[in-house]
């Protein structure tokens, strides 16, 4: 049942995320809602009376500067606290928050204000919010002042006199959310407030949040899932978040288990991969002083799930108190604000184990006998209240059940559309379905993936997964687990496969005896043998901010002869 906070009246009648954090701080002014764990163990815990009069402050500074209603700002702030009252402030002063991907510290700085400047002039920002910590450069400096974008401070925004203003008119946009860019260059999503609240809304509702929930994230706030996952759902609903740094979590996995014991954390969300580093690099002698017993909902989401990992992960954590109900599959992404489907907590992860052949042949899910090659399939749960959810044959009609198609999404948290002349493979139709790119099935009033439509690799007319090849790469030893990129690139007579994967740090097997026990792994798993297996070294395919891998940007870096040869 969700919780009585949620239900309050005032807040049931709230257009913005704004108005609901103004009520809470009119009638709980000292609760707590976000807590950040910084570095040296410095802790800033935010209530939602400081957090609206700092939000206030930041809409007058805004206003001060001269910004015109309905444009838009780029956020890139250190901590919680700036980045929260920025967006916050943005609303009140009916402008359009774009939330930035934080500095990665392995991608060079040129680069990412490189990227950060083309999210600017692609937004048509009239303003960028950063701090010291992280300023660009002199060059990058001056091509935003050349086009007029203001360069803004956390504290040179906010006046030590504010007046708290707010501007009467309101924007219909909450913010734009850029996607991952996984498959490509990243579009610019842009959401109204009432997605916003609905998915919000939504969530509460499917995954009975209580007045008991206590949350726990290391998710960039950059990005859809820890954005609206574990911030402004914390904040809607009143559940006290825990948040500490992406970088802490890639550090030390341990230390977000650690926080969530500390603080007996119910809900917390991660990619797959997450789970599958904490049960590769936490090893039994550390599983002393973790009790996850308080744990109830571990969403699984933003990546393919796979048995492997949620299977390593709950047999390493069982004996520490973690249920293996409580670890459930999800699907969402940007364009439908978040969630659009989820197992419910309790209900644990199902998988299907269905026939490769036949899925290859036919494009049909239907379960494997015990004698042939199967595909181990996660069920991402039931749509949320409010979302219907359909597969789309390639003329747009709904398929029969286990019958592959293109997941499709309608309801009120699907987007307003893309900025201006964005190009993409999803979009909405006139009749309000959301084409997500996603192909996967429907069986049993549950959702099903299979993979992406545009990552398909086509062999003598039978369709294949690259996420097959790649898993079956990365379980070689001697390779890094999810740093394996799998791709087909063009040729005379037919295209051919790549499979390039990272060679783990340490790794005494020698080149081309990997190569071949690659090349033998990926024939086990597709029958088929890849045209070209090369190894890199570590940290050389790309990857998203939120660690996804981006196989265009591998494949062109491939055929531009980035990469070792063979």
């Amino acid at each position: 049942m969700a919780s009585s906070a949620v239900r309050r009246p005032g807040r049931e009648k709230a257009a913005r995320v704004v108005d609901i954090v103004r009520d809470w701080a009119e009638t709980e002014p000292d609760r707590v809602c976000l807590t950040f764990y910084g570095p040296s163990d410095r802790i800033e815990r935010v209530t939602y009376g400081r957090l609206l009069a700092s939000a206030s402050a930041y809409a007058d500074g805004f206003v001060r500067r001269g910004l015109p209603p309905e444009s838009m700002i780029v956020l890139l702030a250190p901590s919680v606290s700036d980045f929260v009252s920025g967006l916050l402030g943005a609303q009140l002063a009916s402008l359009v928050a774009v939330p930035a991907p934080p500095l990665e510290p392995l991608g060079g700085k040129d680069r990412y204000w490189n990227r950060l400047l083309d999210i600017v002039r692609r937004t048509s920002a009239k303003a960028l919010l950063t701090s010291t910590p992280e300023s660009p450069t002199e060059d990058v400096a001056a091509a935003l002042a050349s086009e007029g974008v203001s360069l803004m401070t956390s504290t040179s925004v906010v006046p030590v006199d504010a007046v708290h203003a707010a501007r009467p008119e309101q924007t219909r946009f909450s913010y734009c959310q850029f996607t991952s860019g996984s498959g490509g260059r990243a579009k610019g999503v842009l959401l109204t407030h009432e997605n916003v609240l609905a998915n919000i809304r939504a969530r509460a509702a499917a995954f009975d949040v209580g007045d008991a929930d206590v949350a726990v994230s290391w998710l960039p706030f950059s990005h859809d899932m820890g954005l609206l996952g574990y911030v402004l759902f914390p904040l809607v609903t009143g559940m006290p978040c825990h948040i500490m740094s992406p970088q802490a979590f890639l550090t030390n996995p341990r230390a977000w288990l650690a926080l969530l014991t500390g603080v007996r954390g119910t809900l917390s969300g991660a990619p797959n991969s997450a789970y599958g580093l904490c049960a590769r690099r936490i090893q039994d002698s550390d599983l002393e002083g973790l009790d996850l017993s308080s744990w109830r909902a571990a969403f699984n989401g933003a990546e393919p799930v796979t048995f492997d990992a949620v299977e390593a992960f709950t047999r390493r954590f069982e004996p520490v108190g973690f249920k293996r109900s409580a670890l459930i599959p999800v699907y969402g992404l940007a364009e439908n604000t978040l969630s659009v489907a989820g197992r419910r907590p309790g209900t644990g992860a199902r998988f299907e184990a269905i026939s490769r052949e036949v899925l290859e042949d036919e494009n049909q899910a239907v379960l494997a006998s015990a004698d042939e090659p199967r595909l181990a399939i996660a069920s991402v749960g039931s749509p949320l209240p409010g979302q219907e959810v359909a597969i789309l044959d390639a003329s747009g009609m709904r398929c029969p059940e286990r019958q592959i198609g293109e997941i499709s999404v309608r309801g009120a948290s699907v987007m307003e559309g893309y900025l201006p002349g964005t190009e993409g493979d999803a979009g909405v139709r006139p009749d309000g379905w959301l084409l997500t790119g996603d192909l996967g099935y429907q069986a049993d009033g549950e959702v099903f993936i299979v993979g992406r439509k545009k990552d398909l690799i086509i062999r003598a007319g039978r369709k294949y997964y690259p996420q097959d090849l790649e898993d079956a790469a990365g379980r070689v030893p001697g390779v890094r687990t999810g740093r394996v990129a799998a791709f087909s690139v063009p040729a005379p007579e037919r295209e051919r496969v790549v499979v390039v994967a990272e060679r783990r740090a340490g790794s005494e097997t020698d080149p081309h005896a990997l190569r071949c026990e690659i090349d033998h792994a990926v024939f086990a798993a597709v029958r088929f043998r890849p045209d070209d297996v090369v190894l890199v070294s570590a940290q050389t395919l790309p990857l998203t901010t939120s660690g996804k891998m981006m196989r265009p940007a591998a494949r062109r870096a491939y055929l531009e002869g980035r990469y070792a040869a063979p």
